[in-house]
């Protein structure tokens, strides 16, 4: 393919916010005086990728407006005490930049949260694009409408149509939202995607990589076009 521009997912992707967000709801909960079991881990790993109210509520089996509140805190541990990057995330923002490519960030986070988060990363002006909740209307991966505004976006502003883009994510519904709306989709596995959801959400084993500081090495292999920076 001939690839102009990499949507990325934001949590799990560039934050290793996988395993940390599941330490960090467990506290949470106990903050809440919430019973946290070996099966509401399960159920969060399951119901990862929605939007952050919607996880607790679902997965927690609490009331939505308790859901809200927790999620105000959880918004304020992450300011406080920043997700770190997946460990390469930098490195390959910068290389795409380099070799010309449009990187856009898709997310289901508050626009001005993720802005602080990028702004404390010195990222932000990594991203030509950034897709936060409220741009994205009420839809929530895996519906296909989620890619609307970057989509139309990049098609009005950069004339770059979807035949031109890939999405990484790491998450079933990632692999799903991406097939559903025609996007090439690689999957990170620095989230809850397992080998084990390969069956049920098949991807080619090429597009699976160990995490984004893969994402270089599958470009340099797949894109069919010039590169003038190869990653070292």
């Amino acid at each position: 393919m001939f690839l102009k521009a990499v949507i990325l997912d934001c949590d799990g992707v560039i934050l290793d916010s996988f395993r940390e967000g599941l330490r960090r709801i467990k506290l949470l909960t106990a903050m809440h005086d919430i019973s946290f079991t070996r099966e509401s881990r399960g159920r969060l790993t399951t119901l990862w990728g929605l939007p952050g109210i919607e996880l607790l509520e679902q997965g927690l089996g609490v009331n939505r407006s308790l859901a809200k509140r927790m999620y105000v805190v959880w918004e304020k541990m992450d300011l406080s005490d920043p997700v770190p990057l997946i460990p390469g995330a930098r490195e390959t923002l910068y290389w795409l930049r380099k070799n010309g490519f449009v990187s856009c960030l898709l997310t289901s986070r508050h626009r001005t949260n993720l802005l602080e988060i990028l702004d404390r990363a010195d990222l932000e002006h990594e991203f030509t694009l950034i897709t936060a909740r409220e741009d994205g209307g009420p839809y929530h991966k895996p519906d296909p409408r989620v890619f609307f505004h970057t989509l139309s976006t990049l098609e009005l502003d950069k004339g770059i149509k979807k035949e031109e883009c890939i999405f990484v994510g790491d998450t079933p519904s990632d692999i799903l939202a991406g097939a559903n709306a025609g996007i090439r989709t690689l999957v990170a596995q620095t989230g809850p995607y397992l080998l084990k959801h390969a069956e049920q959400h098949p991807i080619p084993l090429g597009d699976i990589l160990q995490s984004i500081d893969n994402l270089p090495l599958w470009v340099e292999e797949n894109h069919n076009g010039p590169l003038t920076h190869l990653y070292e």
